[in-house]
């Protein structure tokens, strides 16, 4: 990866990104989407268990793009200055591609999963919303170790699930993924991959003062 002070450049390109996508798709989308849907079909459980329900559409989406864009803005930035400096810029091909990933594929099962599922079924075993709540964020936010993220990342993650979960559980009416899997989508975008066009700027700017410094 390249850094703010470094004149070699990185480019990230729709080949770079599939390298790492299909073994995350096998390994941990397929199964993460599988589990919560396994559930309700053994228990005989309805679809809105899992919030996978259409309540008050207009408001979900206005939520949803309000919350999501202010997400992304405050992703790009923490990003940039609590997680460090170190970016692939992406090509305009890898950019559409990687953002359509986390839109529409990371944040419907991640969502799916960790408030549609764990939330649901810690409710329903303890019989109380906060244990649900509480659970589901807190293994939401650990999990990203898994993937080695650093402990800053990891800290990103866990206010950004507190958001998730205030819209996802706030909203009037039966509890839907609408609202909350747009703001995750944005925000994941935000934080890994519009981040790094953002750094990429930052870095174009810096490069020709510290060319000018070192004259």
């Amino acid at each position: 990866m390249s850094n703010a002070t470094s004149t070699q450049l990185v480019r990230s390109t729709v080949a770079t990104s599939w390298r790492w996508m299909w073994p995350d798709l096998l390994m941990r989308i397929i199964p993460m989407s599988l589990v919560p849907l396994l559930y309700i079909a053994f228990f005989h459980l309805p679809l809105s268990f899992l919030g996978l329900a259409l309540t008050q559409v207009p408001l979900h989406l206005f939520v949803g793009l309000l919350v999501g864009i202010g997400m992304a803005i405050f992703a790009i930035f923490y990003r940039m200055y609590v997680v460090g400096p170190w970016f692939r810029w992406p090509t305009a091909s890898d950019q559409c591609f990687q953002s359509f990933f986390y839109l529409c594929i990371n944040a419907p099962v991640e969502e799916l999963f960790f408030r549609g599922f764990l939330l649901a079924i810690v409710t329903q075993w303890t019989g109380w919303l906060g244990w649900g709540w509480l659970v589901s964020t807190a293994v939401y936010t650990l999990y990203h170790r898994l993937g080695k993220w650093n402990w800053r990342s990891v800290g990103g993650v866990g206010l950004a699930g507190i958001v998730f979960s205030l819209v996802y559980l706030l909203l009037p009416g039966p509890h839907s993924l609408l609202a909350v899997t747009l703001v995750h989508g944005f925000t994941t975008s935000g934080f890994l991959s519009w981040g790094d066009e953002a750094l990429y700027r930052t870095w174009k700017r810096r490069i020709p003062r510290a060319e000018a410094v070192q004259k």
